[in-house]
């Protein structure tokens, strides 16, 4: 099912082990915005909010976490993608 004019999703991401310097600038989303990230367990879980562009049909849509973030002990973190999401927000 497509995101609609008027919708938005809850985004949700997970890692295995708390992470430091996690924000907006590691994750690129495709034909919309993400609301600033939160997290409430230590940097395990973040969420956020998309919400699609308008006018805008895309079946093809993806979010992007970048490698650019760490965990607690300094190490690198690793790049990965979201499953694929559908965008038809055409009037």
């Amino acid at each position: 099912t497509a995101l609609s004019v008027g919708e938005t999703s809850l985004v949700t991401i997970t890692f295995s082990e708390a992470v430091v310097a996690f924000d907006n600038t590691d994750v690129s989303v495709e034909n919309g915005t993400l609301s600033a990230l939160s997290s409430t367990d230590g940097g395990v879980t973040w969420t956020g909010t998309f919400t699609p562009s308008v006018n805008v049909t895309d079946t093809t849509n993806l979010i992007t976490v970048a490698a650019t973030y760490t965990d607690t002990a300094g190490n690198a973190g690793t790049g990965a993608s979201s499953a694929n999401y559908q965008i038809d927000t055409q009037a």
